[in-house]
């Protein structure tokens, strides 16, 4: 493909993604999502997501769980991805915590190696072989409560 025509494609596949993303509503939460963070919120704990995506602020208001979050650090907010600590070490900033106070929920081995990178705990969610290095695995939200 020409510059040009990457351009074009990376455009429409963008705007799929943002009318898919606009569909979204409180059913394509994961099992056990919700009432973890009601979980968290009901004990004081503080939580910040730490994501590449520059949606994030929309997935969070189509999901309806903008409130559970102290803070959002995303691609709006960073400058380096993944495997690099930045968007954890952010999160850790506005949340006024030492990044050793903090444990990363992560589903791929770059946000897993990135969290390490930042002297954070790990907890890998999805099947251990394909996440090597996280302190500890839950198959889902729903093993946490």
């Amino acid at each position: 493909m020409t510059s040009a025509q990457k351009e074009i494609a990376a455009s429409r596949k963008n705007t799929w993604y943002v009318e898919y993303l606009n569909k979204l509503d409180e059913t394509a939460l994961l099992p056990g999502s919700r009432e973890y963070l009601t979980l968290l919120g009901e004990n004081n704990i503080k939580i910040a997501l730490g994501s590449a995506s520059k949606n994030s602020p929309l997935i969070l208001n189509k999901l309806n769980i903008s409130s559970f979050f102290d803070a959002v650090i995303d691609g709006n907010t960073v400058s380096r991805a993944k495997p690099d600590p930045e968007v954890f070490l952010k999160g850790a900033e506005a949340l006024g915590l030492a990044p050793e106070e903090c444990v990363v929920f992560e589903d791929a081995l770059a946000g897993i190696e990135a969290a390490k990178n930042g002297k954070m705990k790990v907890i890998g969610v999805g099947k251990p072989e394909n996440l090597p290095g996280a302190d500890r695995h839950i198959s889902s939200l729903l093993d946490m409560l």
